[in-house]
């Protein structure tokens, strides 16, 4: 079995060479409590334009986070949304973080707007509205990191809603079998949301919220909801 990674963005080098890339992260994220190693993990630098020669070169794929907007609609954007219409279609599963979620709801019929609450940062909680069995082990709520200023405003036909906040009323979306995305990001930890806040606070993020969600953040490495969706997430892809 092979995953495939599809790099949508990459953290500033200072951020990076202490925490690593998102391709890292989400192979962490997927490797975090595992008890037998990961399988192969393919990178494909798709903000590049590096694209796999189709979509059933990898069993799953996983869409990282990224500082861009599903809403440029920039051509690799462009060329991604129709890869993971293929991926969906071949019945490789797909999973998608922050960018990843937007990109996907928008390449399968639905809506990416700029939220009308602003900026969503830090620990945010978020409540389980209908969990498919292979989620088991979640509880009423899930706490995630986040990072995001636009968000799915019109679930696309077919998804289901899987978690919901009143600042983010389609927080994370359910596929059938075929993909599931979190709008949050159970890939960062807290000590990278953290140096993350830190850096963009009161420059690309607002000074007052970055230090709210500053001041709220405790402990370090992932939160506790991601290691129950990571170990999800490994079922999910073994079961296709």
């Amino acid at each position: 079995m092979s995953i495939g990674i599809l790099e949508t963005g990459r953290p500033a080098p200072a951020l990076a060479s202490r925490h690593g890339d998102y391709v890292e992260m989400a192979a962490g994220l997927l490797a975090a409590g595992a008890p037998t190693p990961l399988p192969e993990v393919a990178r494909f630098a798709v903000i590049d334009g590096e694209f796999p020669d189709s979509a059933t070169r990898c069993d799953a794929w996983v869409v990282t986070g990224s500082r861009h907007s599903a809403t440029e609609e920039a051509p690799w954007m462009l060329r991604l949304e129709a890869l993971l219409r293929e991926a969906v279609a071949a019945g490789r599963p797909v999973i998608g973080l922050c960018f990843g979620h937007q990109i996907l709801a928008k390449a399968l019929g639905g809506r990416v707007e700029p939220s009308p609450f602003g900026w969503q940062l830090g620990l945010q909680d978020y409540r389980v509205v209908d969990a498919p069995d292979w989620l088991a082990g979640l509880g009423p709520t899930i706490g995630l990191n986040a990072i995001h200023q636009d968000h799915v405003s019109v679930v696309p036909p077919g998804a289901r809603l899987l978690a919901t906040a009143p600042h983010c009323p389609n927080a994370a979306l359910v596929y059938g079998k075929a993909a599931i995305s979190f709008q949050g990001h159970p890939e960062f930890t807290r000590d990278f949301e953290r140096d993350l806040l830190a850096l963009y606070g009161g420059d690309t993020l607002p000074a007052d919220r970055a230090g709210q969600a500053l001041a709220a953040m405790e402990g370090g490495g992932l939160t506790a909801d991601a290691l129950t969706i990571a170990d999800a997430l490994r079922r999910f892809i073994a079961e296709k």
